[in-house]
């Protein structure tokens, strides 16, 4: 069925008043009619505008004297606020009538059509808060990194064949334990001539001493004979300490991981041979923003999770870098824990929380309830059950909340909901946040009608 074969409604939004003291409203929206049941004569309307009363205009092709009001033909319009836009759509198989609707609001300056004002708008819901003081403790978490307590590439400092390996891969060694040989047969055989030749220059000293005693040769033939004892046994330390580098020792006790070396292969200088790492203690390095750096001292006590573990660690910080990293504006931070079982391994990511400080009686408010504006920040405050803007001064700021350091004191009602709808002096009506506001069910008279 279409249009022309429906009576519809046009709805006019407020422009003026006529004559006859009526609202008349421009921009038109057409609606369709259903007529009462058992009385074809009226037709109920719901407009969702609000709009109480309406005039019925004349059927389609039916002609009115210019400058006259449409004439009324015997339907009766009802226009009760409702949820919905559409709700008026109802099929009628009568001719196409034209209905102008016009509101019957009383305002200044223009009369109503039946006396009766509109009723008032409700106060809209909001949801608010009331400001208790609780304690607040002002933790951060930030990311961090398990070191070993100490860590070091074992390297060969002398170039050779390896002639022993002492040690088992992922095992534990002790500080000064053989880790691995490398063959010194060319170093121990120029070390035994130097020693050789070192005994003849110290023999040939003594005679020389003696002789000088009794006037037998000069002091410069002593002191030729004195610096070639001194230059032999020079070259006797050398070759010591070379053969010494071919030994490679743990230089403390700790795990040691995979060797990249096997026996009789060729070291080269620098070459690695393995990690040894010390696992207990444990470090645990993290970074703070540089506010809180400032704030956390050696011996503070922080705890840290790892992934897949929900054990919760505790560790104590022994040292705070005194500078702050120019690249991202933080403090690095490290802390110990015993890790007396060796559960814990270096490398492992950790969730860190620092404890930075414990206010007994803090304001906080949710996140949501801080308005910024290009003065700074506020709050809206209920006073009175009107809206009062609060201008406030923030502190600690949490994940879900904010805390209030001036503005505001215990007691006020601060708003969470609406805030880009209310303005100052306006009347709302408060609900407690975490509670919905009771719905309440709005039917118009037709709408009883139509069920009996």
């Amino acid at each position: 069925m279409s249009r022309n074969s429906m009576p519809y409604i046009e709805r006019w939004r407020n422009t003026g008043c006529d004559p006859s003291g009526v609202v008349i409203h421009s921009y038109t929206q057409s609606y369709m009619l259903r007529p009462l049941r058992g009385r074809p004569e009226q037709t109920t309307i719901h407009d969702p505008g609000g709009v109480t009363a309406c005039r019925i205009g004349t059927a389609h092709g039916a002609t009115t004297p210019e400058g006259s009001q449409p004439e009324l033909n015997g339907f009766h319009l009802q226009t009760p606020a409702l949820r919905s836009r559409r709700g008026l759509i109802a099929t009628y198989p009568a001719a196409s009538i034209t209905l102008f609707i016009t509101a019957a609001i009383l305002l200044a300056g223009c009369g109503g059509t039946n006396g009766e004002a509109a009723p008032e708008r409700p106060p809209m819901t909001v949801q608010t808060v009331v400001l208790q003081p609780r304690p607040l403790d002002h933790a951060l978490i930030v990311t961090g990194t398990l070191l070993a307590n100490e860590e070091v590439e074992l390297m060969s400092e002398m170039a050779g064949r390896v002639t022993h390996i002492g040690f088992e891969e992922g095992g534990t060694v002790s500080a000064g334990q053989v880790l691995l040989r490398i063959n010194d047969d060319d170093l121990q055989a120029e070390l035994r001539q130097v020693e050789a030749n070192l005994q003849v220059a110290r023999d040939d000293e003594e005679r020389k001493e003696k002789l000088l005693e009794v006037s037998g040769i000069s002091r410069e033939a002593f002191d030729a004979s004195a610096a070639v004892r001194v230059g032999l046994e020079a070259q006797a330390d050398l070759l010591n300490a070379r053969i010494a580098r071919t030994v490679v020792r743990a230089p403390f006790s700790g795990a040691i991981g995979l060797r990249r070396v096997s026996p009789g292969g060729y070291l080269a200088i620098g070459a690695p041979i393995a990690h040894l790492r010390q696992l207990s203690p444990i470090k645990i390095e993290f970074a703070l923003p540089e506010r809180s750096g400032r704030q956390l001292k050696a011996g503070a006590p922080i705890t840290f999770t790892l992934e897949g573990d929900p054990t919760v660690y505790e560790a104590t910080v022994y040292a705070v870098e005194p500078g702050v990293d120019a690249t991202n504006r933080t403090v690095s931070v490290r802390a110990r824990h015993p890790n007396t079982d060796g559960k814990l391994v270096p490398g492992s990511f950790a969730r860190v929380e620092v404890a930075l400080e414990s206010i007994p009686e803090a304001l906080t408010v949710p996140t949501e309830s801080i308005m910024p504006d290009i003065e700074g920040q506020k709050v809206f405050v209920l006073r009175d059950g009107k809206v009062t803007s609060q201008r406030v001064d923030v502190g600690i700021r949490l994940p879900k909340a904010v805390q209030l350091t001036s503005g505001v004191q215990a007691g006020d009602t601060v708003l969470v909901t609406g805030l880009l709808a209310v303005r100052d002096g306006m009347p709302v009506r408060a609900v407690p946040m975490g509670q919905q506001p009771p719905l309440k069910e709005e039917r118009s008279e037709a709408d009883v009608r139509n069920e009996q």
